[in-house]
């Protein structure tokens, strides 16, 4: 990348033939150093941006939709919130036991993990799944949260609804009250447990707005990734088959019921980097979720920015010396395939009032297609 230097020259020549302006134009420049902050001084320019073939290959293909049979379906990027792909991901459905993600939200938020839960006789009434729990017998909210979102335990979620809104009607209302200051627009509930029940919807966006929620809570993120848990004599078993079908899964939650088909919320984690996927209605879903990461990991995905080494030679410092730089942590970011090719670094110096060893000395700008990706320090060298 080119270098250039830009350096503002004041000609006392010309300064000398209007005395009178000179004042003005300090001034103007004392006010203006004020107002901008520190002088910078930027080496380096950016080229004009074409696409090339591969590129505009790799950007239709990414935006062609990969064969699922899901009706409704979204990928997100959970770190930049970023939908990659959406397919009828606005149509209120029937979500089965997604439900209990809300269900779970709730009882993290209103409850504490430690405390004592007596199970109550209606939680044992109700149909499905379950974690056989008995009339009287206490648990832990921590327990029953496993229960909830492993086995997917409807007599759990009658029971963490009761313990923490007095009935499961009271909770009901809490969990739409909550909906609604999510944003959940596509979204209603009738129940804590997700039996078919009209009036009991919501959409593939809302369902990935209200995990990426849940996802605050680092208990959840480690409830939903468990294969297996020993809760009070309750043998309980993740029922999300993704946590051994993709290496890099880590929950989220399965739901099926005769109206809502094969639902789920996916959640896979690679370099710490976290991905949700939401299907809706579909015969198929693990084989759904598998087309839909090969997609993602074919087009999409995180990359380390590091300043390049003609960012990393010399600069003068105070006294005139060419002194080395050297570079702080690199920076992550989700580019598309496309448009890695694009990504320009752009050295910035800063004001040399520092120049001691490990002082900040500029910083490189990571730019592609006029975005800023992120930054990397300079730091100045050895003497």
């Amino acid at each position: 990348m080119r270098r250039m230097t830009r350096h503002l020259k004041m000609n006392r020549a010309g300064l000398g033939k209007k005395p009178d302006l000179a004042p003005c134009l300090i001034g103007l420049l004392a006010l203006l150093s004020l107002a901008a902050g520190p002088p910078v001084q930027r080496d380096g320019a950016i080229s004009t941006l074409r696409l090339f073939p591969h590129q505009i290959s790799a950007q239709q293909q990414a935006a062609q939709w990969p064969r699922v049979q899901a009706p409704s379906v979204l990928v997100a990027d959970l770190d930049t919130n970023q939908v990659l792909l959406a397919k009828e991901a606005d149509q209120p459905r029937p979500m089965a036991s997604t439900t209990k993600i809300m269900t779970a939200l709730l009882a993290l938020e209103q409850g504490q993990p430690d405390e004592a839960v007596t199970v109550p006789a209606a939680a044992l009434t109700v149909g499905g799944s379950s974690m056989y729990l008995s009339a009287g017998e206490t648990l832990t909210l921590e327990d029953l949260l496993y229960g909830l979102l492993l086995p997917s335990a409807n007599d759990a979620a009658v029971a963490i609804a009761i313990h923490i809104a007095g009935s499961e009607e009271a909770f009901v209302d809490l969990m739409n009250r909550r909906a609604a200051e999510l944003g959940l627009t596509q979204t209603h509930f009738a129940n804590a447990h997700g039996l078919d029940e009209p009036g009991h919807y919501a959409s593939a966006r809302d369902l990935y707005t209200l995990t990426r929620a849940a996802f605050q809570f680092p208990l959840f993120a480690q409830i939903v990734a468990t294969a297996s848990y020993e809760a009070a004599g309750h043998t309980l078993t993740n029922t999300n088959e993704m946590l051994t079908l993709d290496a890099a899964s880590d929950g989220v939650k399965t739901g099926t019921t005769d109206e809502a088909g094969e639902c789920l919320v996916a959640s896979v984690n690679q370099a710490g980097h976290r991905t949700i996927v939401v299907i809706l209605g579909s015969t198929q879903r693990y084989a759904d979720a598998q087309t839909l990461l090969a997609h993602y990991r074919a087009y999409y995905g995180w990359i380390m920015l590091a300043a390049p080494e003609n960012a990393l030679n010399r600069a003068r410092d105070r006294s005139g010396e060419w002194r080395f730089l050297t570079t702080g942590p690199a920076p992550t970011a989700f580019v598309p395939s496309w448009q890695r090719a694009w990504v320009q670094p752009l050295r910035e110096r800063l004001a040399d009032d520092n120049d001691q060893p490990g002082a900040p000395a500029g910083v490189v700008h990571f730019l592609a297609g006029g975005r800023e990706l992120g930054t990397q320090t300079l730091l100045w060298g050895a003497y």
